[in-house]
């Protein structure tokens, strides 16, 4: 008998070996865009029919509030989502194989039509949900995003919540911090330059403000608006002082980690913050302190390469493999656990082409 996973509690999975757990998390992420576009449909067939009568509901939404304990917002989503999709059969494929995430596809199917909704599957491929909102706000039904708007910087909203006694002190902060510049402040400007004060260790003015926005423009690579504000492009080339040294310069650092966009540079991981710069072939096995010999790692990941779970070859940026403790390269192992999940779900049940297939992934990559 084959036992449901939903009902699988953390002690039993506690007793599951990692290529289970790791089947189930995958068959799990990949679950939740299908289901929330199943329950969708559901619902739409629910209103059209009529069912929802029988259960004393005024419509679909009524149904799925007191029959379901969804949230109103929620209900009104799927079923939008749902009706949306029946004019989109390519976005609606993708969401049946869970190949695009739920927060995306819920945002262009708004402007989506079935001339531009391969185009806009592909951008959800390549950008964030903040950066897929921001670029649908900017579209009408039936139109792609320009270049230029694809290269525009977006914006960033930042919500926080305060205490009452927190935001008294911020409110006293501001109106101090107004006062010293002699111009009123909004709570964004305040904390551009609070942040700026701890990046320049000290007093910043407008002259000085000007220079850590254009580095934050380097940081992002936004070289168009560093031209339009420069007129030139920075020098992105750091003199090697000494390449056998053990410790990268702070020059040298600085531009390591602006190349790999100050986060881990191992595929998935999304650590941002205690970040170091490690040698791709370690010092002692002869390593030299070169660009394309330092990559960004976050802490755990470092503690991983060092203890062989994790193994990294090649010249940093371009020509980097990442590859497990039984050298499965990260990067093909995703795509070919997806490729595995869907043969199962398609009803395949072998196990020796999987099987073969892992075994000949690194012959593959080095062909």
């Amino acid at each position: 008998m084959e036992i449901d996973p939903v009902s699988l509690t953390l002690k039993e999975m506690l007793r599951m070996d990692s290529l289970a757990l790791h089947n189930l998390a995958k068959k799990t992420a990949g679950s939740l865009t299908r289901y929330r576009a199943l329950c969708g449909r559901l619902l739409l067939a629910i209103q059209r029919t009529g069912a929802y009568l029988e259960h004393g509901c005024s419509g679909a939404v009524h149904y799925a509030i007191l029959q379901l304990g969804m949230p109103v917002r929620e209900a009104r989503q799927l079923k939008r989502v749902a009706r949306e999709l029946e004019a989109l059969p390519f976005l609606r494929l993708r969401a049946n194989l869970g190949e695009i995430d739920w927060s995306k596809l819920r945002e262009v199917v708004r402007v989506a039509t079935v001339d531009t909704e391969q185009r806009w599957a592909e951008l959800c491929k390549t950008c964030t949900y903040a950066e897929i909102e921001a670029l649908v706000a900017c579209c009408r039904p039936g139109e792609l995003p320009s270049e230029e708007l694809l290269r525009r910087p977006p914006r960033t909203e930042l919500r926080c919540s305060f205490d009452p006694e927190q935001m008294a002190v911020i409110e006293r902060g501001l109106q101090i911090l107004c006062q010293r510049e002699g111009r009123v402040l909004s709570i964004g400007q305040a904390i551009e330059l609070l942040f700026a004060q701890v990046i320049a260790d000290g007093g910043v003015d407008e002259k000085r403000l000007r220079k850590l926005r254009l580095e934050a423009l380097k940081d992002l690579r936004w070289t168009d608006v560093i031209n339009a504000e420069t007129e030139t492009l920075p020098d992105t080339k750091i003199e090697i002082v000494n390449p056998k040294s053990r410790f990268p310069t702070p020059a040298q650092r600085r531009q390591v980690l602006r190349r790999d966009g100050y986060c881990c540079a191992v595929p998935g991981c999304p650590n941002t913050i205690w970040l170091d710069v490690h040698h791709i072939v370690y010092f002692a096995s002869g390593g030299l302190t070169k660009s394309d010999n330092l990559l960004t790692l976050c802490t755990k990941c470092h503690r991983n390469v060092h203890e062989n779970e994790l193994k990294i070859s090649g010249d940093a940026p371009d020509a980097l493999v990442f590859r497990n403790r039984f050298g499965k390269d990260l990067r093909y192992q995703r795509t070919l656990d997806v490729a595995f999940w869907l043969d199962i779900w398609c009803g395949w049940r072998g196990e020796r082409r999987y099987q073969r297939a892992h075994e000949r992934a690194p012959e593959r990559l080095a062909a």
